[in-house]
């Protein structure tokens, strides 16, 4: 999973190596601390799983500001990757990269 989420950094968002380094390692420990902690293979994301990861960095990581940031910027980019994985065929990415006319 993390190869093709590294192939979908480098080509769908243009992410520099380091960037994608740096998320792949985030993502990987994100993925450790869920199967630790509910003991399932990660299939899916949501809120409840965000939040209690966010939680989980600052009170029994005790992740700085900016640490955090880059932790839940890498986790944002891997949501973005499991709803362009699994998108129907439908599927708007966001308003920033296609204009959507609603007239």
């Amino acid at each position: 999973m993390l190869e093709k989420f590294e192939n979908y950094l480098l080509y769908k968002e243009h992410k520099s190596s380091s960037t994608i380094k740096t998320y792949s390692r985030y993502i990987q420990k994100f993925i450790n601390w869920y199967y630790i902690s509910s003991g399932k293979k990660l299939l899916k994301l949501n809120m409840e799983i965000i939040n209690n990861y966010k939680d989980y960095l600052v009170f029994i990581k005790k992740r700085k500001q900016t640490t955090l940031n880059v932790e839940l910027s890498a986790l944002t980019k891997f949501n973005s990757f499991f709803c362009y994985k699994n998108a129907p065929k439908n599927y708007i990415t966001s308003k920033k990269h296609k204009n959507i006319n609603y007239s």
